[in-house]
């Protein structure tokens, strides 16, 4: 690669990781979504393949970058709010919730949830080697550390979550998703809450992308921790249990801005560039005239 092109990617490395991401996962479900074929789930792999490729053609560390997957020493205390935790609050709080807001009580099942059991720990496995790894050493491994650089943490989860909202698009598009039946206002919520979440987490713990991995894994399980009857494969559950969901993250996110501030984290410093591998960016060679 030139200079004067690898010049200009470490100058908008954020912009060119948003552009490879959305374009690599929007190609693959626009072929889902416009012809018979059926693809392997490769494409919520396109934040890890984007942060890789430009991390590689800025002159970054790329070894630096993965080996955010293996902070795992960030303390006893981090495993149980995100695997025990966050899913018991998450789910009680926002069953909880829908109750209290409909007084329907008559399609709670308790006693199906030992039943799940193995298809939770199935799921949870499955969500956290396809979008845990696949959107969190981008998503948070890259594209959070390069932001926090030039913008506090709570900006640069807001600019993420509406990206990362965006990405998921073409999935309205798909009527057995999660995202067609809650609809884009209520999943921009979603969005903008739960990256002020992860960031939390991410920040909290070091910069660990492990940590963020399982945050997302079991995110995304606890749509199948719900004592409703319905269809797994789709997440079936009522329309204002989902809407309660989103309240809730709301409620979490909120909290966490008022306990830890706009860093939403007591360390100092919190990760940049440098810890996610990545390198400064191409300073102009123009200078200042007095």
């Amino acid at each position: 690669m030139s200079t004067r092109l690898r010049g200009l990617a470490q100058s908008h490395q954020v912009a060119l990781f948003l552009l490879l991401t959305l374009g690599f996962s929007w190609s693959v479900y626009g072929i889902e979504l416009t012809s018979d074929i059926s693809l392997p789930p490769i494409a919520v792999y396109g934040p890890v393949i984007a942060a890789a490729i430009v991390t590689w053609i800025t002159g970054g560390n790329v070894r630096r970058w993965a080996r955010q997957l293996f902070i795992w020493q960030t303390g006893g205390r981090w495993y149980l709010i995100v695997l025990v935790g966050f899913p018991i609050v998450f789910v009680g709080g926002s069953t909880a919730m829908y109750v209290a807001m409909t007084g329907d009580t008559t399609g709670l099942a308790p006693g199906i949830l030992p039943e799940r059991m193995w298809i939770v720990l199935f799921f949870l496995a499955y969500q956290i080697l396809t979008a845990g790894l696949g959107e969190e050493l981008g998503w948070r491994g890259f594209a959070l550390p390069r932001l926090q650089d030039r913008y506090n943490a709570l900006l640069a989860s807001l600019i993420i979550g509406v990206f990362w909202a965006l990405w998921h698009f073409p999935l309205f598009f798909q009527p057995d998703s999660f995202q067609a039946q809650m609809g884009p206002t209520i999943y921009l919520i979603d969005g903008l809450t739960l990256s002020i979440l992860f960031t939390w987490v991410y920040n909290s713990t070091g910069g660990s992308v492990l940590m963020a991995a399982l945050l997302h894994g079991v995110y995304n399980t606890t749509l199948v921790l719900y004592p409703y009857e319905g269809e797994l494969d789709i997440a079936e559950f009522p329309y204002l249990l989902g809407v309660s969901r989103t309240v809730l993250l709301l409620l979490i996110a909120v909290l966490i801005v008022a306990v830890y501030g706009r860093n939403l984290s007591t360390r100092e410093p919190i990760p940049g560039r440098e810890h996610a591998g990545g390198v400064l960016e191409k300073q102009s060679n123009t200078t200042e005239t007095e």
